[in-house]
């Protein structure tokens, strides 16, 4: 299994929905804080830690799957 500390970390916290639901939250806030960003660098690099935080979301508990429009 490939993980890196970010996983392995929130794995041994414990209740992985609630990591989960947290990383979702924080992929939704860097979604809409790229909605307001004035550059395409800060956008890009927003999109690209939304993207991020749904890969750890998904990884600590796969069965919470969401759907949004990346």
């Amino acid at each position: 299994m490939d993980m890196d500390w970010e996983e392995a970390l929130l794995l041994s916290w414990g209740d992985a929905s609630v990591q989960a639901n947290q990383y979702r939250y924080k992929a939704a806030r860097a979604r809409q804080m790229a909605e307001g960003a004035t550059t395409r660098a800060v956008r890009a690099r927003l999109l690209a830690d939304a993207r991020r935080f749904d890969e750890i979301a998904s990884s600590v508990d796969p069965r919470q799957q969401i759907a949004h429009g990346t």
